[in-house]
């Protein structure tokens, strides 16, 4: 395997966003054109809003961070450039500062959790990847994995967000527990990770709108328009062995 990975080739921005759209037929491309736009919309509206409507502050600052590495990571993660890791290690540590101010202790654990595995996920992608650069996306839904992690998590952060007197406890540990999984899935080549992140996206809109904070609720719509266009590009992948499996997190 080490052998292999020395031979494998480094795609680099370009090439990836090649290969990604390439197996597209004319109505996914159109998916995923729409998807770029209204993203791009909402990431636009939520930061404009929030810098017209409030004082410039600490949560400002890193809410605008979050939403914007927030939005370049979720589109290199899709079409599966290496460094997409980097970039949303970046959006990790904005999302800490962010969810730490307003006092949604879940989702700021959930940040640190994220950052930890960013280094997971680069080394995971680099055993997935051919000679050629090429990741090889794990199809399988495993819906065993999934539950059980899922209710782990939500039990978990649910208990420690109570300890610490945070907002939104339920919701908050809810969201959490789904995108726990999906990170987990995710960064180890599974594309089902994409399927939580948009139920995941639905829940976070209405828990940072709850909370009062436009930049990043608006993200998030983006987010799910950015999830289901990479559900498409993945879903158009080449498929890996079910031997990988092993490789989730638990």
């Amino acid at each position: 395997m080490q052998e292999q990975n020395k031979a494998t080739k480094t795609l680099s921005l370009k090439e990836c966003i090649h290969r990604a759209l390439k197996p597209l037929n004319k109505v996914e491309l159109a998916i995923i054109a729409f998807g770029f736009i209204v993203s791009l919309g909402f990431n636009l509206y939520g930061i404009i809003t929030s810098l017209t409507s409030q004082e410039f502050d600490l949560n400002i600052l890193m809410s605008l961070g979050m939403s914007i590495f927030g939005f370049l990571g979720t589109w290199t993660l899709a079409i599966q450039w290496q460094p997409t890791f980097i970039v949303n290690g970046i959006q990790n540590i904005f999302g800490i500062a962010a969810a730490a101010i307003l006092g949604i202790y879940g989702d700021m654990f959930s940040s640190i959790y994220y950052l930890i595995t960013e280094f997971v996920g680069h080394f995971s992608w680099a055993k997935r990847r051919d000679e050629n650069g090429d990741l090889h996306v794990d199809q399988y839904f495993n819906l065993k994995i999934i539950c059980q992690a899922v209710f782990f998590w939500t039990i978990g952060l649910g208990a420690f967000s109570y300890v610490l007197g945070g907002q939104q406890i339920v919701l908050d540990a809810i969201t959490n527990g789904i995108s726990f999984t999906a990170q987990q899935r995710q960064v180890t080549g599974h594309k089902d990770g994409y399927y939580l992140w948009l139920i995941n996206d639905i829940l976070s809109v209405i828990l940072w709108l709850q909370a009062g904070n436009l930049i990043v609720g608006f993200s998030y719509l983006g987010m799910l328009a950015q999830g289901i266009a990479g559900l498409i590009i993945w879903s158009k992948g080449k498929s890996s062995a079910l031997e990988y499996e092993s490789e989730c997190i638990d």
